[in-house]
C-alpha cells in the first residue's frame, strides 16, 4: 500500500479526499491541515507521495513545494488547489511540482484523475530511480562497458573504460572501435559481429590499445541487442593483466616442476581454491581419468566425481581449502563413467601469488577389489564347509546304519547289499575329505591380476594331454581373479580329455563384449547335452567326485566371473567366462 499525505486547510476535503483514494486499497493517506505539520510526518520517512493545497496558512504550497525539494529531492508532489491563475501553475512546476489539478467539478472524476495522477508520478520516479541506480551502476562498474554500431562506431561507453585506457570522457568520445583495437580491420569487425549476432553472445580475449600506446590484455564479452531497426553489440571489457600475469607465473611455476609430477605414481591435480577450476594434473591423472590435459583444465573440481553426489563433493572441496588440509576416501569417475576409489591427500600451496589446491589421489581399486573379494570368499568358504560337513554327517548316519545292521549277521544277498552301502559312503567320505583340500585355500590369498595364457599353459602341464593340441591368444591378457585361477583351468581341460571322447584341440580364446570380456574355453570333443548344461556346475553331478565344476564357479564368481556351457553338442564344448570392466586388462602382445 502506498502512503501519501495529504495537506488541506479546509477538514471536510480532507475526509473527503481520504475516503475516495483509500477506497480501492491502493493507498494510505494521512492527512494535516498545515504544510508545517506536514513537513513533521515527512520526517519520518515513510511517506511515498505528497497532495498539497496552494492556499493554506502560514506556509502556502509553494513555500511547501519548496521546501519538499529541498529536503526530500524527488518524492512525488501534486498540487492541489482551487486557485487557476497560470502564474501559479507556472511557479508550482518551475520547482518541481510533478502535476497540477484544479479543485472543481464531478467529484468522482476528480479523485479519480488525482488517483491516476499520483500512479503517474510515483511510476516516474521509480522509472528515474531505476534509471539512475543504472547508469551509476554501469558509470562505477568493474568492467569497461561499450555500445558498439554495426560501423565500429562507439554510441556509448561508461567511466571505467576511460580510466582503463587512460582518456578523458571528451577524448573517448572521439574513438572508435579501430582506435581502441588496432588490429581489428573492418571485415574482421563485419566477421565478428556475424558471430556474436548468430549466437547472441560472445567472449573473446584481445588487446586494447591506450592513449600513451601501450596496450593491455583483455577478456571481452559481447551480447547482440537490437532496438527497433537499430543494432548493437553490448561489451563488457575487463583488463586480465593481473590474472595474464599470475598465468604466465604458473607457467613457470609448473614447467620447473612438471617433471616431478609426471613421474609420480599417483594421480596428481591443482586447484583454485576461489574458482574451483582445475588448472594442471600429471600424466598418471590424464591416464587415470582418460582426459587429456586441455580437457581437465576446462573441468570443475566437482566434475571429478560422480555427478549424483557433485554437491557433497563441492562441500569436501571447501573444506579442504578452508582448512589448508586433507585426507579422506573418495570417488573419481574417468570418461567412461567407471569410478575409481582413490585416498586423496589435499594441501595448500601458493603457484604465481595464486592460492590453489593440490590432491594426490591414490588407485585404491585393487586394494577395494582384493577386500570385497575376501568377504565374499570368507562367505563361500563358509557355506562350503557347512555344506560339507553336512554331507559327511549324512554318511556317518548311513555308515552308522548300515554297521548296526551287521550286528544281525545278515543272510546273502543282504549281507553284500549292505557291504556295497557301507563302502560306497567311505567312498564318499573320501572324496568330501579332499574336496576339502581343495577349497581350504579358496579365498585365504587376496585376488591378484594373472596373466591368464600363463596361467592356462601351467594348468595344462598337469594333465595327460596325449595327442591334444593347445591353442590361445597371443594378446598378453591379465585377469583380476583368486589365485585358484589355474584350478579353474585345470578342471575344465580334464574333462575334456576324460570325458570329450575324440578330443584334438582344446583352444583358449576371449573377444571384449559390452558387457566386458568374454573368454572362452573351448574343444572339439562330443560336447555337452542340452539338458546338462547347468547341471554340470551343481555339486556332486558327474561320474567322479562332481566337485570340479562346482568349485570353478565358486572360484570365478569371488571376482563376479560367471562361467556357463554354450557348445554345441556332439561339436565340442565350449566354456564362456564373462568377466566384467574394471577386472582385466591388456599389458602387451607376445608370440608363443
Amino acid at each position: 500500500m502506498i502512503s501519501l499525505l495529504y495537506a488541506d486547510d479546509e477538514p471536510d476535503l480532507l475526509d473527503l479526499c481520504k475516503l475516495f483514494l483509500e477506497r480501492e486499497g491502493e493507498f494510505s493517506v494521512t492527512t494535516v491541515t498545515s504544510a508545517n505539520e506536514g513537513l513533521k510526518i515527512l520526517a519520518d520517512g515513510k511517506i511515498e507521495g505528497i497532495i498539497s493545497d496552494y492556499q493554506m496558512p502560514l506556509m502556502d504550497g509553494i513555500e511547501f513545494l519548496k521546501q519538499v525539494r529541498r529536503d526530500y529531492k524527488d518524492i512525488p508532489f501534486i498540487l492541489f488547489t482551487g486557485k487557476g491563475r497560470e502564474e501559479v501553475v507556472i511557479e508550482a512546476i518551475n520547482n518541481g511540482a510533478d502535476f497540477y489539478l484544479q479543485k472543481g467539478g464531478d467529484p468522482r472524476a476528480q479523485f479519480s484523475e488525482l488517483s491516476h495522477k499520483m500512479r503517474q508520478a510515483i511510476r516516474r520516479k521509480k522509472a528515474e530511480e531505476d534509471l539512475r541506480m543504472m547508469k551509476a551502476t554501469v558509470s562505477n562498474a568493474a568492467e569497461g562497458i561499450l555500445w558498439i554500431n554495426q560501423d565500429g562506431g562507439i554510441t556509448f561507453f561508461n567511466d571505467t573504460i576511460c580510466s582503463m585506457l587512460g582518456y578523458s570522457r571528451e577524448e573517448f568520445a572521439c574513438l572508435t572501435i579501430q582506435d581502441i583495437n588496432p588490429g581489428l580491420f573492418e571485415n574482421h569487425i563485419l566477421s565478428l559481429w556475424e558471430r556474436v549476432k548468430e549466437r547472441n553472445y560472445n567472449t573473446v580475449q584481445d588487446k586494447n590499445r591506450k592513449k600513451d600506446g601501450s596496450t593491455i590484455p583483455v577478456e571481452i564479452l559481447l551480447n547482440y541487442i537490437e532496438f527497433g531497426s537499430n543494432a548493437y553489440v553490448f561489451a563488457f571489457v575487463r583488463d586480465i593483466t593481473d590474472r595474464k600475469r599470475a598465468e604466465d607465473e604458473l607457467k613457470s611455476a609448473y614447467e620447473k616442476n612438471q617433471g616431478l609430477m609426471d613421474y609420480a605414481n599417483d594421480a596428481i591435480f591443482i586447484a583454485d581454491t576461489e574458482t574451483g577450476m582445475l588448472l594442471d594434473a600429471n600424466k598418471k591423472t590424464q591416464a587415470m581419468i582418460g582426459r587429456t590435459l586441455k580437457e581437465i583444465q576446462r573441468m570443475h573440481e566437482s566434475e571429478l566425481h560422480p555427478k549424483e553426489e557433485e554437491e557433497k563433493y563441492r562441500a569436501y572441496f571447501k573444506k579442504h581449502a578452508f582448512e589448508g588440509t586433507g585426507l579422506q576416501e573418495e570417488v573419481v569417475v574417468d570418461k567412461n563413467g567407471n569410478h575409481i576409489p582413490v585416498i586423496v591427500s589435499a594441501t595448500i600451496l601458493y603457484v604465481g601469488g595464486r592460492r590453489c589446491l593440490m590432491g594426490i589421489f591414490h588407485d585404491i581399486s585393487d586394494i577395494k577389489k582384493a577386500h570385497d573379494s575376501l568377504q565374499l570368499a570368507n562367505k563361500k568358504l563358509n557355506l562350503l564347509a557347512e555344506i560339507t560337513r553336512h554331507d559327511i554327517r549324512n554318511k556317518l548316519t548311513i555308515l552308522g546304519g548300515y554297521l548296526e545292521l551287521f550286528n544281525d549277521h545278515p543272510p546273502e544277498p543282504q549281507h553284500s547289499m549292505y557291504l556295497d552301502k557301507l563302502k560306497t559312503a567311505v567312498t564318499m567320505i573320501t572324496a568330501n575329505i579332499e574336496f576339502t583340500k581343495l577349497y581350504q585355500d579358496l579365498g585365504v590369498v587376496a585376488p591378484s591380476w594373472q596373466k591368464v595364457n600363463e596361467t592356462f599353459y601351467k594348468a595344462c602341464t598337469h594333465i595327460d594331454i596325449k595327442k591334444i593340441r593347445f591353442e590361445s591368444e597371443k594378446d598378453e591378457l591379465e585377469i583380476f581373479a583368486d589365485p585358484l585361477l589355474e584350478r579353474v583351468f585345470y578342471n575344465i581341460v580334464q574333462n575334456a580329455v576324460e570325458h570329450g571322447t575324440r578330443v584334438s584341440v582344446v583352444r583358449l580364446s576371449w573377444t571384449e563384449t559390452a558387457d566386458g570380456l568374454l573368454i572362452r574355453l573351448e574343444d572339439d570333443g562330443i560336447g555337452i547335452p542340452a539338458q546338462d548344461k547347468e547341471t554340470i556346475f551343481e555339486r556332486g553331478f558327474g561320474k567322479n567326485t562332481g566337485l570340479g565344476l562346482f568349485l570353478s564357479r565358486e572360484i570365478l564368481s569371488i571376482t563376479n566371473i560367471t562361467i556357463k556351457e554354450s557348445g554345441e553338442f556332439q561339436h565340442g564344448a565350449r566354456f564362456e567366462m564373462l568377466v566384467p570392466k574394471g577386472i582385466y586388462r591388456f599389458t602387451r602382445t607376445r608370440d608363443h
